[in-house]
C-alpha cells in the first residue's frame, strides 16, 4: 500500500468540465459575432489541464477548456461560422477568457452588434455580466505517485490513467500544472520516458503587469523528462515568411527549471 505522502487528490479529467448558462432575456451575450437564435443555452465544456498559482499566500486555480469550432446552436444548416475559428475557454471560479483563432491574427471579425467593434482573440469578460450562471466544475480522484522507472513503464505499457504535474516558479509566482498524460514516449531498454502533450497552459506574467491574472495564460504544449526542467512550446502570433501575415502556431520555446511527477489514477 502507498504511503499516505505518495498519495493525493488529482483532477478526474473525465467528469471535470467548464459550465455556463446564457440566458439573453436576462443578459446580453458579448462574445458572438452573429445574433444567437436562441435566447437559452446552456454548455459544458471539458476540462483539458488545472493551473493553480500561488503568490503571497493567496491561490487561483484555472482550467482549459477543450477546443470546438465556432458554431450557430439550435440550426437546420450552415452550423459552422464563416470565418470559423478555434475556439476554447480558461475559466476560474469568478473569470473568463475566450480564444479565438482564424486562419490569420488580427482576421477583423465583428462582434454583435457590431457597434461593439472587432472581435478579440483572447477576450477577458467577467462571467457575472456575460452569463446568468457559470462554474468551473472539477472532480477529484485519488492517485499513487510513481517514482520507479520499472513502474512507470509498466503502467504506461497498460492502461490505467495517468496525471502529470509540472511545478515551476516564475516572476515570484508559484504554478503548478496538472493535466492527463495523452500523449508519452518511453523505452524499457533505455529505462527512461518522455512525457509529450497538451494542449496545457503555460502561465507568463512578464507581458504586461496590468492584466488579470487570466490573461497571462496562454496555450502550449510541454515535454519533459520527468526531472528537473520542462519546455513549454507556446501558441503565439507567427509571421509566415514571404506572406505578410501572421498566424496562431506554437513556435515559442520557454524552458523553465521545474519539479515533474506522474500520477497513476486509482481504480474506484
Amino acid at each position: 500500500m502507498a504511503s499516505p505522502e505518495h498519495t493525493t487528490q488529482v483532477c478526474d479529467f473525465t467528469r471535470s468540465y467548464i459550465r455556463w448558462r446564457s440566458d439573453t432575456t436576462k443578459k446580453p451575450m458579448l462574445t458572438v459575432s452573429q445574433p444567437p437564435p436562441t435566447s437559452l443555452n446552456n454548455v459544458r465544456m471539458p476540462v483539458e489541464c488545472v493551473v493553480t498559482v500561488r503568490q503571497q499566500g493567496t491561490e487561483s486555480v484555472f482550467g482549459l477548456g477543450t477546443s470546438c469550432k465556432t458554431e450557430q446552436v439550435f440550426v437546420e444548416r450552415d452550423v459552422w461560422m464563416r470565418p470559423n475559428a478555434d475556439m476554447c475557454a480558461v475559466s476560474s471560479a469568478d473569470d473568463f477568457l475566450v480564444i479565438k483563432r482564424w486562419d490569420k491574427v488580427d482576421k477583423g471579425v465583428m462582434l454583435f452588434p457590431p457597434c461593439l467593434g472587432p472581435q478579440p482573440e483572447r477576450q477577458r469578460i467577467d462571467p457575472a455580466l456575460a452569463f446568468d450562471t457559470h462554474a468551473l466544475a472539477l472532480r477529484h480522484r485519488r492517485a499513487r505517485q510513481l517514482t520507479d522507472i520499472h513502474e512507470i513503464i509498466e503502467v504506461l505499457s497498460d492502461v490505467e490513467k495517468v496525471i502529470s504535474r509540472t511545478c515551476f516558479s516564475i516572476a515570484g509566482f508559484e504554478v503548478t500544472v496538472e493535466y492527463p498524460v495523452k500523449t508519452v514516449n518511453f523505452s524499457e531498454r533505455h529505462r527512461y520516458y518522455q512525457v509529450d502533450t497538451g494542449p496545457v497552459l503555460f502561465f507568463d506574467p512578464s507581458a504586461d503587469s496590468s492584466k488579470k491574472m487570466i490573461e497571462h495564460l496562454y496555450l502550449a504544449y510541454v515535454a519533459h523528462l520527468g526531472g528537473d526542467w520542462a519546455e513549454f512550446i507556446v501558441s503565439q502570433p507567427t509571421p509566415l515568411e514571404g506572406h505578410g501575415v501572421s498566424v496562431h502556431h506554437y513556435s515559442d520555446v520557454r524552458r523553465v527549471a521545474a519539479q515533474n511527477s506522474l500520477w497513476v489514477v486509482e481504480s474506484s
